[in-house]
């Protein structure tokens, strides 16, 4: 499913900004967003985008942000403004808050948690990926293979959610690679949003370096598909923030006939390649999910500070997502996000 990028919400609570007179905080889900004074109150029926929103600087709903600066999507020449985590006097800001008074496109706006992105016209920022990592497509990544984002801790009520069965991974930042072998027992790679050819790419000269072609055809079943997710992390790759001396891919997620293997199950050669598990529990709360990924020391990187955390469900209950993240504030307020 794509990313809910804007909905409906109903603000949680609004109280004072200790250090600025003329703003407040707002609370919608999870997230914490600076405002002005006034604008808003409590339980109040609102529009929320999320950071990563690209927002349309010629609609006059969205033009004053053109002064916070404003980025090109290189894939169709598109301008907007990007909604990254800022701090505004001293106080963390994820996403934009704005009156649905503002978008009578939208018609009813009673229900809460209504996804609006499609009906704005809204699309989600990727950075444009380096050359030797986006070359030549077969075409788009094909419907075996799942997107590979896990879901923001803030979107979720995590004491509706069981607090065993989760294993915790520290979350590299690089750049998404899927490896699959599909039911023709054709191997295959794709990045996020795309098929690549296997002409001199990254992802395939890694691939072909570890052998995973060879470990996904003893695992898949006749006529099955599997599927091996990761993030390839090192030199050259989102500016490297572990500073990797080289290039390493690190699996977070083994499919199989579309259905996920518990990552105690997976063969040694593919425990290798794993991210690493780290000794985190399931959080109580969004702000406890937070703090950890704030204290966390890169396991992968000793005295760096990681992207964040990712904890993935493996018990045997229903639940509405099972691979939940909570992204480090300190790392974002660094790195931009």
């Amino acid at each position: 499913m794509a990313r809910a990028l804007a909905t409906i919400e109903q603000l949680r609570d609004v109280r004072a900004h200790g250090n600025a007179d003329a703003l407040e905080l707002a609370t919608v889900r999870g997230w914490q967003v600076v405002v002005k004074l006034d604008e808003f109150t409590a339980g109040d029926t609102v529009v929320y985008f999320e950071i990563d929103t690209m927002l349309d600087i010629t609609d006059e709903r969205f033009n004053f942000l053109a002064s916070r600066g404003v980025r090109t999507d290189v894939r169709d020449d598109f301008s907007g403004h990007v909604l990254r985590t800022v701090k505004l006097r001293g106080e963390i800001s994820q996403g934009l808050v704005l009156p649905v008074g503002l978008f009578p496109e939208l018609g009813d706006v009673s229900e809460a948690g209504r996804d609006v992105t499609d009906e704005l016209g809204l699309r989600k920022w990727d950075p444009p990926l380096p050359t030797n990592l986006s070359g030549k497509v077969v075409g788009p990544r094909p419907g075996i293979v799942p997107k590979t984002d896990a879901e923001r801790i803030q979107n979720f009520d995590v004491a509706s959610l069981p607090s065993q069965g989760w294993v915790a991974t520290e979350k590299i930042d690089g750049t998404s690679t899927s490896y699959f072998m599909d039911e023709d027992g054709v191997f295959r790679v794709a990045t996020r949003n795309l098929e690549l050819e296997p002409v001199g790419q990254l992802q395939w000269t890694i691939a072909e370096d570890l052998g995973i072609a060879e470990m996904l055809a003893e695992i898949r079943p006749d006529s099955g598909v599997a599927v091996l997710q990761g993030e390839l992390a090192g030199i050259g790759i989102q500016k490297n923030p572990l500073g990797l001396s080289d290039r390493q891919f690190f699996a977070f997620r083994l499919l199989v006939d579309g259905r996920d293997v518990p990552t105690a199950d997976w063969p040694d050669a593919l425990i290798e390649l794993a991210a690493p598990v780290i000794d985190v529990p399931f959080p109580a709360t969004v702000e406890d999910a937070l703090d950890a990924a704030d204290a966390l020391d890169s396991v992968v990187a000793p005295g760096k500070r990681p992207e964040g955390i990712v904890w993935r469900y493996e018990g045997d209950e229903l639940v509405p997502e099972r691979s939940l993240k909570a992204i480090s504030n300190r790392y974002l307020l660094k790195h931009g996000g």
